[in-house]
């Protein structure tokens, strides 16, 4: 086709036709091999939630994620091998909800044994990490509902805001600032809980810290460890820590109202499974 088009008067146009084919493409190749610097970084397996602290990472568009917690409410140190350590004992069980709204947007709702919880949210990822954007950012915000009835606070709004900064492959650092306006014990509580995973092997190490109040004496440390495993569209942890608490004004102000101690160690476990619509 070339050469018959060079047989018209515009033919020396067309002998340089070849040429700005070359460097046309030349172009677009040295393009493509340079990474965007918006380009968000691959994520690890962490989801939308750590142990019990959210992360800025949302479900994604139409999807739906279902959500089970178990915490057993008798320690370690108070079983023994006849009742397997507490695993014999009762617990606290919590099913949740999450729908993907937008791929930046989420709506949930999860509810805890413990005083009949109910803790309505909706989380927004305002910013994913990238070679130019130094972290992950979202916001949460919602409320816990307490329906037993000898609660007076009952209805207790909370805010987050969201912070991941993925270090190397498997190492994130998670803080959450929170703020709610009423805890077991506490009004108008600030806190800042803090989580890192780091991996071993094929799973993922999870520990989070929730610093004591120093508006109450009694305020204990919050902490939890977790074995994390992803398998297909699963995540299974396993759980040890001090505090069975798992909602916002529950864990935020270390007032838990089941009651724990700093050198507590409990066992439970999470389970997220995610469905595509």
């Amino acid at each position: 086709m070339i050469e018959r088009a060079c047989r018209t008067p515009w033919r020396r146009l067309c002998l340089l036709l070849p040429l700005v084919l070359v460097t046309a493409g030349a172009a677009a190749a040295q393009e493509a091999a340079v990474p965007d610097p918006y380009e968000p970084v691959r994520r690890d397996p962490i989801g939308t939630r750590l142990i019990n602290l959210p992360t800025p990472y949302t479900v994604g568009d139409r999807r739906l994620e279902v959500l089970f917690t178990h915490r057993f409410q008798q320690t370690v140190q108070d079983g023994d091998e006849r009742d397997l350590w507490g695993l014999d004992g009762g617990s606290d069980v919590g099913i949740g909800l999450a729908w993907g709204v937008t791929p930046h947007l989420d709506l949930a709702l999860f509810r805890s044994s413990f005083q009949e919880n109910f803790e309505l949210s909706a989380k927004y990822l305002i910013l994913e990490q990238a070679p130019r954007v130094p972290v992950t950012v979202g916001v949460r915000a919602g409320a816990d509902i307490v329906r037993r009835r000898e609660v007076e606070d009952a209805n207790r709004p909370f805010v987050q805001l969201l912070l991941t900064r993925r270090l190397a492959p498997g190492v994130s650092l998670v803080l959450a600032p929170s703020w709610v306006r009423d805890t077991p014990r506490l009004r108008e509580v600030f806190n800042l809980p803090v989580g890192i995973t780091f991996p071993v092997g094929k799973h993922l190490i999870e520990l989070e810290w929730i610093p004591a109040n120093r508006d109450l004496d009694e305020s204990v440390d919050g902490w939890h460890v977790a074995l994390s495993r992803e398998v297909g569209n699963h995540v299974f942890e396993i759980v040890a820590g001090n505090s069975r608490a798992t909602t916002v004004d529950q864990y935020l102000g270390g007032d838990f109202a089941g009651g724990f101690e700093r050198g507590d160690v409990r066992l439970g476990f999470n389970l997220v499974r995610d469905f595509d619509f």
